[in-house]
């Protein structure tokens, strides 16, 4: 039913009430048919499932297979380290998903508050829970509106509704029906959960309750978003799946040949099936990269620290790598690209011009140009705001719009020397305002504010050069050009009139004979920042979309201030769209939607994600928690809704677009840090997994014993890899367009580096084996052991170098290359060598390992890199 149509009779007939309101018994009545006045909860999660989905991944049930065969060959610290892995991602991830469900939780605080209802003719008050369809509630400056309502009556009535349509100034009310087809944003005779009435007072009648009103249907939109995903979840559990199938094929065709092979050889025996089972197996084992979700976590948990140092709070850890990922923003316009603060920018009159500077309500800035005393003080006095400072901040009471008034005259050194007699509130049917003062030497004034052409329908004379001379259509020509062309640039434009009089008391009839002055135009004006922060987003190839409540003109205006650029849709236009030429028209350079409702919020990020976009959403209000948790990241402004925080993956602690951008930059280098340490474990795990191969094809003895693959595997891969964790991003990592949805976790570039330095290092270690073997078996699997812990040294700096990154810059690292050396010599110059069953290296063989190892293998990289310039273009992704 659309009750912003209907008169009061045909509302009172609809819905069983009266004038009166409800007797106690119809309301008991309509309370058992209706139920509760309260948000539904409903969540099927429970902590049990929850934790269990830590464990729905490839690379997880791979490592608990790693995790079995460790303890059936008796590797037990092995076995230990992998499961305290699984355990630490298990209970982070736990409570991260736990602790976001709470969304629906401060929705359903939202609407528990007592509310003053008429029930018997009493003006009773109640828990709103108790409130019913037909119910009377009376309401104040102050209070929260409890459920949906039609007007009956107001006075002076504004509500606050920026946070269910994104309008960023209090709204005017009228009682009166609305016949033509509107959104929320312009039904002005209706009263929304969750609002606040700013100022004056109104009697309303209940029209929707719980689930039915516009935040009950907010909510449905909410508990319907399926969870999606992250880029890089998708991407590790695609990952995972290729390496398990890679490791099982390959472990089954090394020990059927090796099995064959010593079969021939000496024949069956159960000591020889065991010993290439045992091979198989940790070679198995040695594939997996074993350290990868321990480097993930580590990685994602440091970016968190340091996202925090920028002023961005994470709610979902997974979400940091997201946000690097996105290739387009959706954000509101008030409060994150805008102060969220009425600024006068310019006042005029027929003989002078004149600008503020300044910030905000701060009461200091420059002012260019002869101002006119009168405007700006007619400003400061017919005003209920008022300005003060509290903690060394300068903040307002009252209606934003009154208190920018407030700053232009202070900024002026204008001060109020009148009192004020009487008062005609502005209303939304007059759009004026006026007052009744007496000055210092008892003169009496009427001052009046309002829209333009209401205080030029009031005027019959025009203040030129401080006499007051007849308003002939010539002037108001040039004031009417005046006010369209500040209207053009989204400045709310308020005229000023004064008059002499001698009257006690203000009537509506004293609203004539005016005397114009002039105008001032005000704004909310963008951050200072954005604008070099939007340059950067463009920089980066990131897509900026600005999704609004507040009017067309306004946002378009906005975004042509800060480099916003393309075309604009309302919401009224989009509902006259069907979902394919919506959808061209968003992919088609539509960058600014003004006038838009949650529903359509959710559907242009669903769109934009069925396109294959990666979006990152932000937004403060209750209109905004659908599409924030829709989105793949939701990015929350610290002085927003609780429920727009409890539906977000950020909070931003400062409220700016600039944040985010920081954010962006540590979302990439997250991912770019993950990606070095997905390079050496891979191409650790390629070499190790080739030698054994490629000896078993040419009948060799095994190069490697499985204690020595599990020791590489474990230390010598393992170290190095977390230590990428705290690796410096490269300078120029916000230069490069965002990485594509359908690309694998490692680009192709990287790939061929690691399989081509993988196969180049195992051929070169199979010749050092194949030519020590022939002398002794246990010196030969000694030599290849060292180079393999040489080559995959080697691999860190060159994989570092890929990434552009300062090569002195990571003492972590160093620590953890030093580490490695360190254990290494341990197990090769003390009795631990009997437990590995190798031998002390001479001078000479460490020598042969540094030069012919270490030199070719660079000498192949060098190589690598003049055919990747050859061939830049196969490279690209």
């Amino acid at each position: 039913m659309k009750y912003y149509k209907l008169n009061l009779k045909e509302i009172y007939s609809n819905l069983n009430s009266s004038e009166e309101g409800l007797t106690n018994i119809i309301a008991r009545s309509n309370l058992e048919k209706q139920g509760l006045n309260e948000i539904e909860v409903k969540s099927n999660i429970s902590a049990f499932k929850i934790f269990i989905s830590q464990f729905k991944s490839f690379i997880i049930y791979i490592l608990i297979f790693a995790v079995i065969i460790s303890l059936l060959i008796h590797e037990y610290i092995d076995a230990i380290i992998i499961i305290l892995i699984l355990i630490l991602n298990s209970v982070i991830g736990f409570f991260q998903e736990f602790n976001a469900e709470k969304s629906l939780d401060a929705l359903k605080k939202l609407v528990t508050v007592n509310s003053k209802v008429y029930r018997d003719n009493n003006l009773i008050e109640l828990d709103s829970k108790y409130l019913v369809i037909g119910d009377i509630i009376f309401l104040e400056a102050g209070d929260k509106v409890p459920a949906d309502c039609r007007i009956i009556e107001a006075s002076k009535l504004k509500v606050i509704e920026s946070s269910l349509t994104g309008e960023s100034l209090p709204v005017s009310k009228i009682s009166t029906p609305i016949l033509k087809e509107v959104n929320i944003s312009d039904q002005k005779n209706m009263l929304f959960s969750s609002t606040t009435i700013s100022e004056g007072s109104v009697k309303a009648i209940i029209v929707a309750t719980a689930m039915d009103t516009e935040i009950g249907k907010i909510t449905k939109l909410i508990t319907s978003v399926e969870k999606i995903q992250t880029p890089l979840q998708k991407k590790l559990d695609s990952f995972g799946k290729k390496i398990a199938i890679l490791v099982i094929l390959i472990s089954i065709f090394v020990f059927t040949l090796a099995f064959i092979q010593e079969y021939l050889k000496n024949g069956f025996t159960t000591k020889a099936l065991l010993d290439v089972a045992m091979v198989s197996i940790s070679l198995a084992v040695a594939a997996v990269p074993t350290a990868l979700p321990a480097v993930v976590t580590i990685a994602l948990a440091i970016g968190v620290k340091r996202l925090l140092k920028k002023k961005a709070l994470v709610r979902n850890l997974s979400s940091v790598e997201t946000l690097g990922s996105c290739n387009i923003i959706c954000t509101d316009k008030t409060g994150t690209l805008t102060k969220n603060e009425m600024t006068v920018r310019s006042g005029w009159t027929i003989n002078n011009k004149f600008s503020f500077g300044g910030v905000g309500y701060n009461p200091q800035g420059e002012i260019k140009g002869k101002i006119n005393n009168l405007l700006l003080e007619i400003g400061l006095i017919c005003n209920n705001a008022s300005l003060f400072k509290k903690e060394n901040l300068w903040q307002i009471s009252g209606d934003p719009t009154e208190a920018a008034l407030i700053v232009s005259a202070k900024k002026a050194k204008i001060s109020n020397k009148t009192k004020r007699i009487d008062e005609l509130p502005f209303d939304s049917d007059r759009k004026l305002m006026s007052v009744l003062i007496k000055d210092n030497l008892d003169k009496k004034y009427i001052y009046t504010k309002g829209a333009t052409d209401n205080i030029l329908k009031k005027s019959t004379h025009i203040l030129i050069n401080g006499k007051p001379e007849k308003l002939t259509k010539e002037y108001k020509k040039l004031i009417q050009k005046q006010n369209d062309l500040y209207s053009s640039k989204a400045l709310r434009v308020l005229s000023f009139a004064y008059k002499k009089t001698k009257i006690n008391k203000l009537d509506f009839s004293d609203e004539n004979n005016l005397i114009f002055v002039g105008l001032q135009a005000m704004i909310d004006p963008p951050r200072p920042e954005v604008i070099e922060s939007i340059k950067k987003t463009k920089k980066a190839g990131i897509r900026v979309i600005m999704i609004t409540g507040d009017y067309k003109e306004t946002a378009k205006a906005i975004g042509k201030e800060i480099g916003i650029e393309g075309e604009v849709l309302t919401g009224e236009e989009i509902d006259f769209l069907d979902e394919i030429n919506l959808e061209r028209r968003l992919l088609n350079n539509t960058n600014i939607f003004a006038r838009v409702i949650p529903e359509h919020k959710q559907k242009i990020v669903k769109l934009l994600q069925k396109n294959n976009f990666i979006v990152a959403m932000t937004g403060d209000g209750v209109n905004d928690a659908p599409a924030l948790k829709a989105a793949d990241i939701g990015i929350a402004v610290g002085s927003g809704t609780d429920v727009a925080k409890e539906a977000s993956d950020f909070i931003l602690l400062e409220d700016s677009f600039s944040n985010i951008v920081d954010a962006i930059e540590e979302g990439r280098g997250i991912y770019d840090n993950i990606q070095k340490s997905i390079m050496l474990l891979l191409s650790g795990n390629i070499g190790e997994v080739l030698i054994i191969f490629l000896a078993v094809i040419f009948g060799m003895n095994l190069p490697l014993t499985a204690i020595l693959l599990l020791w590489i595997n474990l230390i010598t891969d393992g170290a190095p890899a977390l230590a990428f964790s705290v690796d410096p991003y490269s300078k120029s990592i916000m230069n490069k367009k965002p990485k594509k949805q359908n690309t694998s976790i490692l680009p192709k570039k990287n790939l061929f580096l690691i399989s081509y330095l993988g196969i180049i290092g195992s051929v070169i270690g199979l010749i050092l084996f194949r030519y020590f073997e022939i002398v002794n078996l246990v010196l030969a699997q000694t030599i290849i052991f060292n180079f393999i812990v040489l080559y995959e040294l080697l691999l860190v700096f060159i994989i570092r170098e890929e990434f552009g990154v300062n090569f002195f810059s990571n003492l972590w690292l160093w620590g953890s290359i030093f580490f490695s050396v360190v254990l290494q010599l341990i197990i090769l110059y003390t009795p631990l060598n009997l437990k590995f069953k190798i031998i002390p290296l001479l001078e000479i063989n460490q020598i042969m390992i540094l030069f012919l190892g270490g030199i070719l293998f660079i000498l192949s990289y060098l190589i690598f890199r003049f055919f990747s310039k050859l061939f830049k273009n196969f490279f690209k992704n």
